[in-house]
């Protein structure tokens, strides 16, 4: 495991203990790597105020230090989300400031409260798009089985997207080998994702619909049947390219397609991206009259979480019980 550049710097704490490599990687392995990709960007931003600033010890500064750190992040326009962000990072990287992390001290604790008030966080989109307007687009197609397989793909991963709520992270990590296809479809995903705790899996259910075109098992089986001749030993993932030689493909090209779904249905992609799919499904499935914490648990909240209602719940542009039933109703 090659040490991340956020983390190696956190050697200033850990060089005098003199831990094996075997420690230094699970202690790396504390953090997802999406969060050391953030942290590294911090990372280098303190070290450059640091550098400016003629700090001797940017292991070892001063409360005050950090506070001016934080606050020339703010001048510069940074979100609340973003100085906050740096606030964590700061709590890896830097020695404990008055018996104290950094994130928790008094002082920084206080200066987050004054940006949240003169910046709060806001939600990326004051109203999202009606999912009928993807639905409609698909519903305009060829059955599955006589669909280009671009098409085809497109289709399941919008499919995929709305009637589960979920990111496009737990989308790809669907392998074949965890879809179960009975009168419904299961799929069960072991690894590790963003909302998922130690220990747990995520399980995705869709029944069968009535209107075929917008089936998500049919659509799933079409495309089963379509992809088997090009997976392999090493393609254990559902997702493949539909270009050769078709392999599994990233979070970053399923947004692509899921973006691509958008500007065929007419939603300006100029506003809305790849996430917006999150934004769209549940606000429709609470207006269609689908139990809050079904929602939650479709979308992988926990019962207690205040996301939905400060970010992603939003009044739908031209908005005309289970969560899938919800939101395929057009």
């Amino acid at each position: 495991m090659a040490v991340n550049y956020a983390f190696g710097s956190c050697s200033g704490e850990l060089e005098t203990l003199n831990l094996p490599k075997t420690t230094l990687e699970l202690l790396q392995a504390s953090c997802a790597p999406g969060t050391w990709k953030q942290d590294h960007a911090v990372t280098k931003q303190w070290f450059a105020f640091c550098t400016t600033n003629h700090v001797i010890k940017p292991h070892k500064p001063s409360i005050a230090q950090v506070l001016q750190f934080l606050s020339e992040l703010f001048d510069k326009g940074s979100s609340y989300i973003s100085i906050n962000t740096a606030r964590s990072a700061l709590s890896i990287i830097l020695h404990s400031i008055d018996g104290e992390k950094v994130g928790c001290h008094p002082l920084v604790v206080r200066l987050l409260k004054g940006v949240s008030r003169r910046r709060p966080p806001q939600s990326k989109y004051v109203t999202t798009w009606d999912p009928a307007k993807v639905l409609n687009l698909f519903d305009s197609w060829e059955e599955s089985d006589h669909l280009s397989l671009e098409k085809l793909s497109l289709k399941l991963v919008g499919l995929l997207a709305l009637a589960s709520g979920q990111r496009a992270q737990t989308l790809v990590s669907i392998k074949v080998d965890n879809i179960v296809i009975n009168n419904d479809v299961q799929i069960i995903i072991s690894d590790r994702l963003k909302t998922t705790k130690p220990g747990r899996i995520t399980e995705l259910l869709f029944s069968q619909y009535p209107t075929k075109k917008l089936c998500v098992k049919n659509t799933l089986e079409e495309y089963l049947k379509r992809t088997k001749i090009h997976r392999t030993s090493d393609r254990k993932q559902l997702l493949l390219s539909f270009r050769n030689p078709h392999n599994q493909i990233t979070s970053q090209t399923l947004a692509k397609w899921l973006k691509r779904v958008l500007e065929m249905a007419s939603i300006n992609t100029n506003e809305f991206s790849a996430h917006s799919f999150r934004h769209a499904s549940t606000s429709k499935a609470l207006r269609s009259g689908v139990p809050i914490d079904s929602i939650f648990k479709a979308a992988g909240w926990s019962s207690n979480s205040k996301m939905f209602a400060r970010f992603y719940n939003r009044p739908v542009v031209d908005n005309k019980n289970s969560f899938m039933s919800g939101v395929l109703k057009m």
